[in-house]
């Protein structure tokens, strides 16, 4: 059992930050019925809306524009997808490409003809266009080349493709940044408020993916049917089984800084509904429903086709491991005990034996498999993911409360010895290029005087040293007109009385960290599986893989499609 393990508190409580804010812990996060994505689909069908696609002017390689509109009970938004020819040699998964096989954008009406002739300008050139405020969305998104022509080959031949070859991939598209809050003119995030259709965090943006996933199937049935008149289309089961890929870098890490608010807010929600869900009864019944659920997930880690996940658990870890989870279950189902004990309260218990038994990864998806057997829980927090943030310096403070916050609050920080190199070995800055986060060796690489301010810890402790020589009774007032250059920490500390969670407790510049464990965090909020590290920098994901298609809509929506197994031949 690792440290952060031992630290971790009694499983009966609501964990602290100290029991999961380290970036081990947050890298072992995992899709929730909390996630943005499975929030936004549970309101689209709830509400039934009627999407319906008005153009589909493709030629028979694909190429041309396709328009949907999407009538929601009180707004109509139009979805606008421009595909064009681009050469396999300038498909790139970097933020800094330039040209893409796909652009879309999600928007408010009305569609005139001046709004689309702005769009079929603006919009493949992405930052270099300009959008509006009506525009949501702006995204880019380029075909599979392992998977894409495949699947036309197949279905031109009047086949199905064969689901283990699809398991291999996932999706048909992959995007590369899904923009929305004012980036390029758009609509900022202000716009959306509590009676508008996408009110919550990155709704608008995962109804975006959401919505070019369906343009993928159409896509492919369009390239098929004009290739050979007796193509076959897509079978419904593949289609439900195919996601959208992602790629994300470096770049979601200083959002993480820089909205502590936001994430407090999040990962409140989240750690709100695991404890209430913990200290639900466990009937016998829940426990049958976690033993499927269990099923469910040992079959999808079997399957997991990505062999190297570097700084990640090994998916047969994780099924190995659920596995002794599992018969802990099945002997409170079938004798009402947990290791010959009854339990006073059943998922209490069965957390404490993953905390003794397990690694911190099949913690994490215990917990989602817990939240997951209630889903009248994520009815009642799914809306608590917005937040005004408000960064404020409270002048007439003593140094002595001040003094207090950061011995407390910020005891993780002041333990960390920046006299080690290894301490300081990386500095974060953005690149010229396309103002691009990276991440620098201090002393080998070029930018170290453009540093960003990501390493949180390094400036609490340079102001407690200088806090430690301050009289107690002075104010922060008076503190900063002899210091200013720590007026920026100071306002961040006093700002975070009460945001618990927002504050990620590691050092950003040292020689262990792991990026990719951050960025997993945030993937995981927006509803991201199938973690493909290509190197501790940036991984790829997949959303909405598994997940119920537009047809479904009205029909009877069941929220349970995470984790899905490969489709079987006889199925289809």
């Amino acid at each position: 059992m690792n440290v952060a393990q031992e630290a971790q508190g009694s499983a009966a409580e609501i964990r602290s930050a100290g029991d999961i804010m380290s970036p081990e812990r947050l890298g072992a996060s995992r899709i929730t019925s909390l996630s943005f994505s499975r929030s936004m689909l549970r309101k689209l069908m709830k509400e039934k809306w009627s999407i319906e696609r008005i153009q589909f002017d493709l030629d028979e390689n694909g190429y041309g524009e396709a328009r949907y509109t999407i009538a929601t009970p009180k707004q109509t938004f139009y979805f606008v997808v421009f595909s064009q020819y681009l050469h396999d040699q300038e498909r790139s998964d970097r933020v800094i490409s330039e040209k893409w096989d796909i652009t879309f954008a999600l928007c408010e009406g009305p569609l005139t003809p001046e709004k689309m002739a702005r769009l079929r300008s603006d919009l493949p050139k992405q930052e270099a266009g300009r959008g509006d405020s009506l525009d949501l969305v702006w995204s880019r998104a380029n075909r599979s080349t392992r998977l894409f022509e495949y699947m036309i080959g197949e279905l031109t031949q009047g086949k199905q493709p064969d689901p283990k070859i699809l398991a291999q991939t996932g999706y048909l598209i992959r995007t590369t940044a899904v923009y929305g809050n004012g980036k390029f003119g758009i609509a900022p995030y202000e716009r959306m408020s509590k009676d508008h259709a996408f009110y919550g965090a990155f709704r608008a943006q995962m109804f975006a993916v959401y919505m070019i996933r369906q343009f993928s199937f159409e896509l492919v049935d369009h390239i098929a049917q004009a290739n050979n008149p007796n193509a076959v289309q897509l079978h419904a089961e593949i289609k439900r089984y195919l996601g959208v890929g992602n790629a994300t870098g470096l770049g979601m890490v200083p959002y993480l800084i820089s909205h502590p608010q936001l994430i407090h807010t999040w990962i409140k929600m989240k750690e709100e509904a695991l404890y209430k869900a913990k200290q639900a009864e466990g009937t016998r019944v829940d426990a049958e429903k976690l033993l499927s659920l269990f099923d469910r997930s040992i079959a999808y880690f079997h399957e997991y086709p990505i062999a190297y996940v570097q700084a990640f658990a090994q998916p047969s870890e994780l099924a190995g491991e659920l596995q002794l989870l599992q018969t802990v279950v099945a002997e409170y189902a079938e004798a009402g005990t947990m290791q010959q004990q009854v339990p006073a309260q059943p998922w209490v218990t069965l957390c404490e034996i993953a905390r003794a038994k397990t690694g911190m990864e099949t913690q994490e998806l215990l917990n989602t498999l817990i939240i997951e057997l209630y889903p009248e829980i994520a009815t009642e927090f799914e809306e608590n993911t917005s937040i005004v943030e408000r960064y404020d310096v409270m002048p007439q403070m003593s140094i002595r409360e001040l003094k207090r916050i950061a011995a407390e609050q910020y005891r993780w920080a002041l333990s960390i010895d920046f006299a080690d190199p290894d301490e300081q070995k990386y500095f974060w800055y953005r690149s010229a290029e396309k103002e691009e986060p990276r991440m620098g060796v201090r002393g080998e690489e070029a930018g170290e005087e453009h540093e960003m301010p990501v390493n949180i810890a390094a400036r609490v402790q340079a102001l407690y040293q200088v806090l430690e020589k301050a009289a107690d009774d002075q104010t922060v007032a008076e503190f900063m007109l002899s210091y200013p250059e720590h007026k920026w920490i100071i306002r961040r500390m006093q700002s975070l009385q009460g945001f618990e969670y927002g504050e990620i407790h590691g050092n950003l510049l040292a020689k262990g960290l792991l990026p990719v464990h951050l960025l997993r965090c945030k993937l995981a909020f927006f509803g991201a599986e199938r973690f493909d590290p290509q190197s501790n920098r940036w991984v790829r994901v997949t959303l909405f893989q598994g997940a119920p298609l537009l047809e479904e809509i009205g029909t009877d929506f069941k929220d349970d499609w995470i984790f899905p197994a490969i489709p079987r031949w006889e199925d289809i």
